[in-house]
């Protein structure tokens, strides 16, 4: 706010720490995370992949999964392609969604075996989890 009301542009770095913060708080700084995200728009700032996997985040451990997963989904349509960060927050927000995510759960899966990220250690485990959350346990044990 400070900086907004002293005609102080935020920077991508700036924005990327404001939702860690956010993040850190939960469910009670939803609102605070919106009027963020907002502002990340408006400076043409949704596009960078770190800013977006901060906001997938953000808005996953603030109670809002939903978003998180739409956040990714216009991230495909638009062309960038995920990292693993991406993957990560992304599929905790489908594993808290449960059995009605799992559909996407398994299209990112796919999409990190194509991209031969199958052999990070935290994608594996978070896929475990993924799936025990979306109640498929024959797909959890099978990773």
């Amino acid at each position: 706010d400070y900086m907004i009301a002293n005609n102080i542009t935020p920077t991508e770095i700036t924005y990327i720490n404001v939702l860690s913060t956010i993040s850190s708080l939960g469910p009670a700084a939803l609102e605070k995370g919106k009027q963020i995200h907002s502002q990340i728009t408006q400076h043409n700032f949704d596009t960078n992949l770190e800013v977006t996997n901060m906001l997938i985040q953000m808005y996953e451990k603030c109670g809002e999964p939903k978003t998180s997963i739409s956040l990714y989904n216009k991230m495909i349509a638009n062309n960038t392609t995920p990292n693993a960060i991406t993957y990560l927050h992304t599929l905790t927000a489908v594993a808290k969604i449960g059995r009605e995510a799992v559909k996407t759960g398994t299209q990112i899966h796919q999409q990190i075996m194509q991209r031969k990220l199958d052999s990070n250690m935290k994608l594996i485990n978070i896929l475990i989890f993924m799936y025990k959350k979306c109640e498929q346990p024959n797909l959890s044990t099978e990773i």
